[in-house]
């Protein structure tokens, strides 16, 4: 009796860019080491109308070895071999791709200001980004530590230069960060937690402004996170202002010598 081929294992192949039955017959010969198309076909359920042609893929991109004979057997390349071949070519499609999309010229309309973001990994990138860009000013609102520890070491780096002004919502929470904090007033706050719009209730969670040019917010929407990234000059001037005004003059400075 075989047990049943881990999907986990499938998923990954499939993203390294098989089909779901190259990957699923390749895992199969790896399995049995060398196997004919029909006891690949036994212990993966490729089904059998296809799984000798599956099987001639594979051996064609260098996955497999064939023995031929009657019944013809399959051998697996070994899968470190493998798996190299499949990072060399994929870095290399990745490099020419890259090349071919930065030699684009193509005459476009003025790009829009306002853009949003809705993967965690999206908004992380442009948060990183904006920060790598900020030349002189960068004013940051958090109500989560999450920010601060993850962008710790760029925030480090414009501190040397740059005017950081820190907001966050509950000090005591932040000071064992090593930066200096603000606090907004309490109204401000509040108003931030208890947004509804047109019924939907929105968290603000984090916002950014850098240069006075260019603002990322990221709010929650449900159990969802998006973000709104604005690059609009006077739109992030007035949203400059408004942190200004909300300040509370007290601080956690960090620990010095």
């Amino acid at each position: 009796m075989f047990s049943p081929l881990n999907p986990q294992l499938i998923r990954n192949l499939e993203k390294l860019g098989l089909t779901e039955n190259e990957a699923k017959a390749y895992v199969g010969v790896v399995s049995l080491r060398e196997a004919t198309a029909r006891e690949v076909h036994e212990l993966t359920n490729v089904p059998r109308a296809k799984i000798y042609d599956v099987l001639k893929v594979l051996a064609k991109k260098g996955y497999l070895e064939i023995r031929q004979g009657s019944p013809t057997y399959f051998r697996a390349v070994d899968p470190k071999q493998v798996i190299g071949k499949i990072k060399d070519e994929f870095i290399n499609c990745a490099i020419e791709t890259l090349d071919q999309l930065n030699e684009l010229s193509y005459e476009l309309p003025k790009t829009s200001p306002v853009w949003c973001i809705q993967s965690e990994w999206g908004i992380k990138n442009r948060i990183r980004e904006i920060l790598i860009g900020v030349k002189e000013e960068l004013i940051v609102f958090s109500s989560s530590t999450e920010f601060f520890r993850e962008f710790e070491a760029e925030l480090k780096r414009l501190e040397k230069n740059c005017r950081l002004t820190l907001i966050v919502n509950d000090l005591e929470r932040f000071k064992s960060l090593p930066f200096e904090f603000r606090e907004p007033t309490k109204e401000f706050s509040d108003s931030i937690n208890n947004i509804v719009i047109d019924g939907v209730k929105y968290d603000e969670q984090f916002f950014m402004i850098a240069d006075g040019k260019e603002s990322i917010g990221v709010h929650s929407v449900g159990n969802k996170r998006e973000a709104v990234v604005i690059k609009l000059p006077v739109v992030c001037y007035m949203q400059k202002m408004i942190y200004d005004r909300v300040l509370e003059p007290n601080f956690i400075g960090k620990d010095l010598p």
